[in-house]
């Protein structure tokens, strides 16, 4: 939702508070603007929640089968009480949940890249290089993290 709205503020910065006309009504242009970015916002955030919702369920499911059962785990090679080991195979596949905390890392190092970007304002030209070298790394890190990227 604050990507979406960043962007629509952006390219749309004049619309950020609504203009008054001489009735005083407001322009209604200018909030539906305002309005469907908000709302395109929360459907996001919705369809996120969503699927972790889901994918947690199943864990929860998945645990509670594993706690009523004794075998040797055929996924990890471990002794573990359960009847089976579909709980080694669904902690190993949560996608949502991979994406969700992705983002959550990659938006600490995009805050990173804002504070690098905003020093460059108040800094002298041989600082300039290498700060602006910064943020463009810290951006670059930002996308491998968003991707799922390692190292």
């Amino acid at each position: 939702m604050k990507q979406k709205f960043i962007e629509w503020f952006t390219n749309n910065n004049n619309g950020c508070s609504p203009a008054m006309e001489d009735d005083r009504s407001f322009v209604r242009e200018k909030t539906q603007h305002m309005f469907e970015a908000y709302q395109a916002g929360v459907a996001e955030g919705e369809a996120r929640c969503a699927a972790l919702a889901a994918e947690n369920a199943g864990l929860k499911t998945a645990i509670e089968k594993h706690a009523d059962s004794y075998i040797m785990c055929g996924y990890c090679r471990t002794e573990r009480d359960g009847k089976n080991d579909d709980v080694c195979e669904v902690l190993d596949s949560t996608p949502a949940t991979d994406a969700f905390l992705a983002e959550v890392r990659a938006s600490a190092v995009d805050e990173a890249c804002l504070k690098i970007s905003n020093a460059i304002v108040n800094c002298y030209q041989d600082e300039l290089v290498g700060l602006d070298e910064a943020a463009t790394i810290c951006g670059d890190f930002a996308s491998e993290v968003r991707k799922g990227v390692q190292s």
